[in-house]
C-alpha cells in the first residue's frame, strides 16, 4: 500500500529533524541534497562534467535482404547441380530482419553437393560499443576459430587501393565485389586457410576435406563482414569415392561467386 501525501511529508520531516539534531545545520543541508546527487552520478551527469556520454551509433544495416533469392539462378545452376527446387529452403528463424538464411542441395556424379548462406545483422547491446564494432570483433572471432592467417594488408588497405585506382567503393568503405571472382583467385589449387582482399570489410576463406566412413566431404566456407552483417557462405560435396576428391577449386569459385553475389545485395 502507497503512503499517503501527509505520511510522506511527515516521514521527510523526521528524517530532517533527525539530521539537525545529530550532525547539525551543515548535516542537513548534506542530507537534503543527497537524492540529487546520487541521481547524477547514476546518470554519469556528475562523472562527466554534467553531460551524458553519447551513445555509440547503431550499424548501417537495420534489415536484411532475402537470402533465397540473393544468388542468381545461373550460379544456383552451375554450382548446385541437378537441384529439386531452384528456390531454396528458408532457415527458420525468429527475426528475419536480424538473422536470416537459405538452402539448397544438388547433385553431382560424385555425390550430392549443398549451398547454405547464412546473414545476421549484429546489435551490440552496449551503448558504448556501436554495432560495427561488435560485428568486427564476433568476426575476429570466427577467424580466430578457422585459424586464419591474420592479413599483412593493414585495415582499409582495400578500399584505399580501389580508390587510388578509380574503381567503385561501397558507403561504408569497402570495395564493390565483383559479380564472378577471378578464376585465377582460385586455380592455384591453394586449399590452406586464409583471408580475401577482394570482399566486403574483411573475409576470409576456410577449405576443409574430411575422410568419413561414407566417403569423402569437402566443404568450403567465406564469411565475410559489411559494415555490421556477416555472412558466411558454405559450399560442400560429398564423394562416395574415397579414390577421388570433390573438387576444390570449384567449390572455392563457387563460394565465392556466391559471396560476391550476397555483398552486392547488401550494397544496393
Amino acid at each position: 500500500m502507497q503512503p499517503t501525501g501527509d505520511r510522506v511529508h511527515r516521514v521527510r520531516g523526521l528524517v530532517a529533524a533527525a539530521c539537525m539534531t545529530a550532525f547539525g545545520v551543515a548535516a542537513l543541508a548534506g542530507c537534503s541534497g543527497s537524492s540529487g546527487s546520487g541521481d547524477g552520478a547514476r546518470n554519469g551527469d556528475i562523472a562527466d562534467g554534467g553531460q551524458s556520454t553519447p551513445a555509440a551509433p547503431p550499424g548501417r544495416y537495420r534489415v536484411l535482404p532475402e537470402p533465397c533469392g540473393s544468388v542468381a539462378p545461373d550460379t544456383l545452376k552451375k554450382f548446385v547441380p541437378d537441384a529439386d527446387d531452384y528456390a531454396g529452403e528458408a532457415t527458420v528463424t525468429f527475426d528475419t530482419d536480424r538473422k536470416a538464411g537459405c538452402k539448397w542441395t544438388g547433385r553431382t556424379g560424385l555425390g550430392n553437393r549443398y549451398l547454405h548462406i547464412d546473414l545476421e545483422r549484429v546489435v551490440s547491446y552496449d551503448t558504448s560499443v556501436s554495432d560495427e564494432s561488435q560485428a568486427t570483433a564476433d568476426y575476429d572471432n570466427r577467424a580466430a576459430q578457422a585459424h586464419i592467417p591474420a592479413s599483412t594488408a593493414p585495415a582499409g588497405a582495400a578500399a584505399s587501393a580501389s580508390a587510388a585506382s578509380g574503381q567503385p567503393s561501397s558507403e561504408a568503405g569497402s570495395p564493390v565485389a565483383p559479380d564472378i571472382p577471378s578464376p585465377s583467385a582460385t586455380a592455384t589449387g591453394d586449399t590452406s586457410p586464409r583471408t580475401l582482399d577482394d570482399l566486403g570489410d574483411g573475409a576470409f576463406l576456410d577449405d576443409v576435406l574430411r575422410n568419413q566412413d561414407s566417403g569423402l566431404h569437402r566443404d568450403v566456407t567465406v564469411v565475410f563482414r559489411m559494415a555490421n552483417v556477416l555472412v558466411t557462405v558454405e559450399l560442400s560435396q560429398w564423394s562416395t569415392d574415397k579414390s577421388v576428391e570433390p573438387p576444390s577449386e570449384q567449390l572455392q569459385l563457387g563460394a565465392r561467386q556466391v559471396a560476391a553475389e550476397l555483398a552486392d545485395q547488401l550494397d544496393e
